[in-house]
């Protein structure tokens, strides 16, 4: 009897003491210190792989959108309600201009800052010797191509006295170009707050009215505070009776375009040129336009060590953690250089 307890405490007690030893113990927290770094490395795996997917993303539309904004400026640049004569126009004045009677001058339909070089004599002085007073100096990007575009709107709010559609009144503080008995004048309309066209509503009037616009694109160097290192495609526009700086895409690093040149009159392009002269300007007949898009914001354990080609101009590798793109089109530019009538 005394044998039976002495067994059965015997037992009892090795199973009070049974568990893991030290060994197991260190074997089971290595075992999870493993899995949780796999875990945490397929995290910061998945997260990186979404930051890249969405600047890709980012980049693919801000990158498309500047080309397509670009590509219809130019397309209808010197557009003007398809009037061949303009020139014979008198400027009028604006508030605030980017020269003297410059924005209501048709004469220069087209206009190009080529690679902008802050430290200039005249950095804003254009290769029609135009010396765009609007541009801040210090906002825009070293090098890129600042390119200004005098137009009118592709269709008509007013057509031979009749509104176009889903039109009922002119626009307020806007310029409008005023065409009247078919093209034999020409005047500018400024239509202000609360008012409309005062002549030429009704069927049959045989007058026009056309909004008129005019844009200098740059690309500044910062969105929407100085410093924050996001580039952004910017123009000084024609808004009211004055020029203001209004901004369209963040993360455009760089533009440039190169001017299809036409020498012998036959309404082909013989040569491209990113720095043309003005009388070579004057015949261009087309534009390669390129755009350089970079993310808005770095992307972790990425380093961009590419260098870019837009046209003639290489970009260097900046060796950071920015993706890019290039994006490049070409446009017929047939308004531009029409010849007078």
């Amino acid at each position: 009897m005394m044998n039976e307890r002495m067994v059965k405490m015997k037992v009892f007690r090795a199973g009070c003491q049974s568990g893991f030893s030290l060994i197991e113990l260190m074997i089971s927290i290595l075992l999870g210190l493993i899995l949780t770094i796999g875990v945490v490395s397929v995290y910061i795996e998945s997260k990186n792989n979404y930051q890249s997917e969405d600047q890709l993303a980012r980049i693919q539309e801000n990158g498309r959108y500047a080309l397509t904004l670009l590509k219809r400026e130019l397309t209808l640049g010197g557009f003007y309600a398809g009037n061949l004569e303009t020139d014979d126009m008198t400027p009028s004045t604006l508030s605030s201009d980017c020269a003297s009677n410059w924005a209501l001058n048709t004469t220069d339909p087209l206009d190009l800052i080529n690679d902008f070089n802050p430290s200039a004599s005249n950095p804003t002085t254009t290769v029609n010797s135009i010396v765009l007073g609007c541009l801040t100096t210090s906002a825009i990007v070293p090098g890129t191509d600042i390119v200004s575009v005098k137009r009118t709107a592709g269709d008509y709010t007013l057509k031979d006295g009749a509104w176009n559609d889903s039109l009922s009144k002119a626009e307020e503080t806007q310029w409008y170009l005023k065409v009247t008995d078919y093209g034999e004048s020409l005047d500018w309309v400024y239509i202000g707050s609360g008012e409309d066209f005062t002549s030429g509503v009704g069927s049959g009037s045989q007058v026009d009215y056309w909004e008129y616009l005019v844009k200098v694109f740059f690309v500044q160097n910062y969105s929407a505070n100085t410093g924050d290192n996001i580039p952004t495609l910017c123009a000084e526009s024609l808004s009211g009776n004055s020029i203001i700086a209004e901004c369209y895409v963040e993360g455009i690093e760089d533009i440039q375009i190169e001017f299809g040149v036409d020498t012998d009159a036959d309404g082909v392009a013989n040569q491209y040129k990113s720095s043309p002269s003005a009388s070579e300007l004057a015949t261009a007949v087309s534009a390669r336009i390129y755009v350089l898009a970079r993310g808005i914001n770095t992307v972790a354990g990425y380093t961009n060590s590419k260098t870019y080609s837009l046209g003639e101009k290489t970009v260097a590798a900046k060796n950071d953690g920015y993706m890019r793109r290039v994006f490049s089109t070409t446009v017929q530019m047939r308004n531009a250089t029409l010849p007078a009538a």
